[in-house]
C-alpha cells in the first residue's frame, strides 16, 4: 500500500492510489479552480482488507433445511424498519387522529405498542451482543442489528458467525 496526500497534505492510510508515482497523486486545493498543475482525478483503490464476517448470500431457515437469499431477507428488514416508522408516525405524530383517519385511543395503542417493541428490541440487543461477545463478533454492531431488528438482528448476527467458526486456544 503507498501511502500519499490528498487536500492540504495529510497522508491517506486505508487507501491506496493506482499510480506509484507520488506526484501523481496529489490533489491541490483551490476554491476557484485555478492552480499551478491542473487537477488530476485520482483513482482509488480499497486496501485490500479481507472481510471476516462476511454477509451471507443467504439464509437457511432454522431448524429446516429451507433456505431464503439474502436479497429477500434484505428485504424483509427493510420492510420491518417502514413498519415501525408508521407504527411511530401513526402514534405520536397526532395526524393521524386530526384528519379523522384514526381515534386518540388508536394512537395511544400504537404508542403502547412502539414502547413494548423498543423494550423487546433493547433486550434482543443485549442478548445479541453478549452471544458477538462469545464468538468475536464486533458487539457494537451486533448490538445495532439487535436493536433494529430484533430477533432477525440476532439471528444474522447468528448466521454470520456460523460462517466463521470461533478458534478457541
Amino acid at each position: 500500500m503507498y501511502t500519499s496526500t490528498i487536500g492540504f497534505g495529510g497522508p491517506l492510510k486505508h487507501y491506496a492510489f493506482a499510480s506509484r508515482n507520488p506526484r501523481n497523486n496529489v490533489y491541490k486545493f483551490c476554491p476557484f479552480g485555478t492552480s499551478a498543475r491542473p487537477l488530476r482525478l485520482l483513482t482509488l483503490v480499497k486496501a485490500s482488507v479481507e472481510d471476516q464476517w462476511p454477509a451471507p448470500t443467504s439464509y437457511k431457515l432454522w431448524p429446516t433445511e429451507i433456505s431464503i437469499s439474502s436479497g429477500v431477507y434484505n428485504f424483509v428488514q427493510g420492510s420491518e424498519l417502514v413498519a415501525y416508522a408508521a407504527l411511530v408516525d401513526a402514534g405520536f405524530s397526532g395526524d393521524w387522529s386530526r384528519i379523522g383517519v384514526l381515534t386518540s385511543d388508536q394512537e395511544l395503542s400504537a404508542q403502547q405498542a412502539w414502547w413494548f417493541i423498543l423494550v423487546a428490541h433493547s433486550v434482543v440487543a443485549a442478548i445479541t451482543v453478549g452471544y458477538a461477545l462469545r464468538r468475536g463478533y464486533p458487539p457494537l454492531q451486533a448490538g445495532v442489528r439487535g436493536l433494529l431488528f430484533g430477533t432477525l438482528g440476532l439471528y444474522d448476527v447468528y448466521v454470520r458467525c456460523q460462517s466463521n467458526p470461533v478458534q478457541r486456544s
